[in-house]
């Protein structure tokens, strides 16, 4: 075990390393690093995550540097880095024993996400200026209606929608008036975002009623609406409506631009790729569906 003079609390080589044959293994997540949960010498439990590719290599010592930073600036809403290799393509963080990652929402729980997200806030000059953490790394902010209205891209969407069953397809005229109504609208940059903020991404305790955000990857200075309102889609699409309690959230040309950026997601992927690219598929394709629905409150009240 590491020393009290460190930040870390184990060394990677001598205290994680020698046990990761024996790791448990978890689901979660659209990337292809490993995840898993290891029992160390000292009986504890840490959660272990394994970059494959380089691609994946970036993104989690992006990961790790994030971790590095909220937790000295003493953000709480984040697990404990407790261990990370010299590559920074490894790392070990804190095993939330007794948190839950399900798709099950109420007001307590709803709460906690978004105070969590709301105290993010405060920690934006620790990341700006710095290229990895601007929304243009993460998110491309090209317009995506041109592909979309390109050719035939309906009719594949369309196709693709049938293919990945979910009940919905799109007319031209329908697509254009998304478009219109963004006419003259840009996405802000301008505070923290987690820009990833899901149920499996938030180990929640519904003893405390607190909660703590994982996956930092895709952390940015961004639009707090496009880190928000993804979130509330999948909220809406499990069952619950966040808008029923916060009404004053409900932003419309984001959840027109989200439309936008799904729908050429669906529509340039192969779903034929791999299992992993069916289930990333799936997942956008039904929160256009969710999306298109309380867009319709736009136009209805």
């Amino acid at each position: 075990m590491m020393n009290s003079m460190t930040t870390l609390t184990y060394d990677w080589t001598q205290d994680i390393e020698p046990f990761l044959a024996t790791m448990q293994p978890v689901e979660g997540g659209y990337s292809l690093a490993e995840r898993g949960v290891v029992t160390l010498t000292d009986g504890a439990k840490v959660f272990v995550k394994i970059a494959e590719g380089d691609i994946t290599k970036k993104w989690l010592r992006k990961e790790i540097i994030a971790y590095q930073k909220l937790i000295s600036a003493g953000y709480p809403y984040i697990p404990k880095l407790l261990a990370h290799d010299e590559s920074y393509s490894a790392m070990a963080i804190e095993y939330l024993d007794h948190s839950n990652f399900e798709n099950v929402w109420d007001t307590d729980k709803l709460d906690a996400i978004l105070r969590a997200q709301e105290k993010l806030k405060e920690y934006k000059t620790l990341f700006v200026g710095d290229p990895d953490f601007t929304l243009e790394s993460v998110v491309g902010l090209d317009s995506k209606w041109v592909t979309i209205l390109k050719g035939d891209g309906i009719e594949h969407i369309n196709s693709k929608f049938r293919k990945l069953d979910v009940d919905a397809s799109f007319t031209r005229d329908q697509i254009l008036s998304y478009e219109a109504m963004l006419e003259g609208w840009e996405i802000a940059d301008d505070t923290l975002v987690h820009q990833d903020i899901r149920a499996d991404n938030f180990g929640y305790d519904p003893i405390t009623k607190q909660g703590k955000l994982v996956d930092w990857n895709w952390l940015c200075v961004g639009d707090a609406s496009l880190d928000r309102t993804p979130l509330f889609v999948n909220m809406y699409i499990s069952g619950f409506d966040p808008y029923v309690y916060h009404p004053e959230k409900y932003d419309p040309k984001m959840l027109a631009y989200l439309v936008s950026f799904w729908l050429e997601r669906v529509l340039n992927a192969n779903e034929d790729d791999n299992e992993l690219a069916f289930k990333r598929m799936k997942a956008q394709a039904t929160s256009v569906k969710a999306a298109v629905e309380l867009l319709s409150r736009n136009t209805t009240h």
